[in-house]
């Protein structure tokens, strides 16, 4: 056995004095146990002859005692519901009150969110802005160009028409000189 062991189990036994108050203990426990048993016998003879009397005042009072007994019985009951009421009120009010607090901070948080996206809001209108401005602008210059690919239609058909009665003239010009040039060479072989 080491050392430390021999000091453990020396330390672990109760010394005299320690066996000496726990034998006063338990001496003062087994007498207040006795006390304690005579007074629960005791109470039981009181409490029996409490109900012997509540049975003689009923007797002795009849009908009238027993409705006021119902009726203080009643408004024990009716006591108990209205505490009852209370305190679930009181419970419902701290939750509303902490939703109150949560519904503050998260109104705060959204009004926060709502300035931002009314800002954000005003820029897109801005943006907006600048797209129809552009698309407006966009829309005149296609329907310039429009006009201006309807003129060159119509030029172009002027040009067209113009082409095609130079061809004519080309061709009756063509057509001119090769009987000239045709006579030539008969009036040619001819001399």
């Amino acid at each position: 056995m080491s050392k430390a062991q021999v000091v453990y189990r020396a330390q672990s036994k109760p010394d005299a004095r320690d066996m000496g108050r726990i034998t006063a203990l338990e001496g003062e426990i087994s007498s207040c146990t006795r006390e304690l048993e005579q007074l629960q016998s005791k109470s039981g003879s009181i409490e029996s002859a409490i109900k012997d009397l509540e049975k003689k005042i009923l007797d002795i009072g009849g009908s009238r005692l027993l409705k006021q007994k119902s009726t203080v019985d009643g408004i024990k009951l009716h006591i108990n519901l209205a505490n009852d009421e209370i305190t679930k009120a009181e419970v419902g009010k701290a939750k509303a009150e902490k939703d109150v607090v949560k519904l503050a901070s998260a109104i705060e948080s959204n009004t926060e969110s709502v300035r931002e996206v009314d800002e954000e809001l005003d820029q897109l209108k801005q943006q907006l802005a600048e797209v129809a401005e552009y698309l407006e602008e966009l829309k005149e210059k296609v329907e310039a160009a429009q006009a201006a690919a309807e003129n060159s239609k119509d030029d172009l058909e002027n040009l067209k028409l113009q082409l095609e009665a130079k061809r004519e003239e080309i061709k009756a010009f063509r057509d001119k000189e090769v009987r000239t040039t045709e006579l030539l060479s008969i009036t040619l072989l001819t001399v």
